[in-house]
């Protein structure tokens, strides 16, 4: 339930957010290894659970479920801990656990998220792979009931890292099955080529409508003075780290809805009624200004 609500939230947030979202999917039920580029830190992976028809488990970082109500938490949002070297030595034995949770999700036909470079930078470039990915799709495959596992090359490309909005496109590689690599070298060669072969720079688009105008004005007088502070915490927070994006979507998405409630809570004792127009209103206008603002010269 947890999963499924915040998935319908953050594709809302998402239309708010960016300008033209492609997501060039290629269906199937099998069991699926989703390997993603990775240029935008966390925002990464919200948009490939907001917009991947099937359901998604993630691979976190195990020193988030420390607590156990975090943990809990976590779970409900389809996570499974993976422990680096970086989080202790003694800590690695747990990822024993790890394996047999993605395998178990595997054999129900599920898709597991993996960034296998290992790393995020703000390109929109393909980096050396980790060997990761590898080693789990090659034990996948000698489990009984997996040969029909699948490792899926997904290629995010980003217009830009820092402004808003922003177009985004998603494109789906051809997927590599059992049999086609060898080895682990010869895997990460062919997935690494795979991946490369999706990079492009979005196509953005060309004029706007007229009408626009006035709900767009409205919204910047209105609104963008929410976002500039929010904006401006997070670079401030995020100065030479790969987060800014992330952080500032993350930011907008949990405030927003709250910041229209308590305007119009506002408005309504002030003017009774018809204050409540501007539960509608709010989100429209600040739509508007998007729409508008992605004609003109980006932040």
């Amino acid at each position: 339930m947890l999963y499924a609500l915040l998935k319908i939230w953050a594709r809302l947030a998402l239309w708010f957010y960016c300008g033209k979202i492609v997501f060039r999917y290629k269906g199937g039920n099998a069991p699926c290894i989703l390997a993603c580029t990775h240029p935008n830190s966390f925002l990464d992976a919200i948009i490939m659970g907001a917009y991947m028809p099937r359901s998604i488990h993630f691979l976190a970082r195990g020193d988030a479920f420390r607590k156990p109500r975090v943990a809990s938490v976590l779970r409900g949002m389809h996570m499974i801990p993976i422990f680096r070297l970086s989080e202790g030595k003694e800590n690695l034995q747990r990822n024993e656990e790890t394996f047999k949770l993605s395998l178990n999700v595997l054999r129900q036909n599920g898709c597991i998220l993996i960034f296998p470079e290992g790393i995020c930078v703000n390109e929109n470039k393909v980096r050396p792979l980790k060997k990761g990915t590898a080693r789990l799709s090659f034990s996948a495959w000698e489990e009984p009931g997996l040969d029909d596992l699948m490792i899926q090359p997904v290629s995010i490309n980003y217009s830009s890292f820092t402004a808003v909005p922003k177009h985004i496109e998603i494109t789906f590689g051809e997927q590599i099955k059992k049999g086609d690599a060898e080895n682990v070298r010869d895997l990460n060669d062919l997935l690494h080529d795979r991946l490369e072969a999706g990079l492009h720079k979005p196509a953005t688009r060309k004029g706007h409508s007229i009408l626009l105008a006035l709900p767009a004005l409205i919204g910047y007088i209105t609104q963008r003075w929410f976002y500039v502070a929010w904006r401006n915490f997070a670079r401030k927070k995020t100065k030479n780290t790969v987060f800014y994006d992330s952080v500032v979507f993350c930011l907008l998405m949990l405030t927003y809805p709250f910041f229209v409630l308590i305007i119009t809570a506002l408005l309504v004792m002030i003017a009774g009624p018809w204050g409540w127009l501007a539960l509608p209103l709010l989100p429209f206008t600040a739509w508007a200004y998007k729409e508008y603002r992605l004609f003109h010269t980006a932040e």
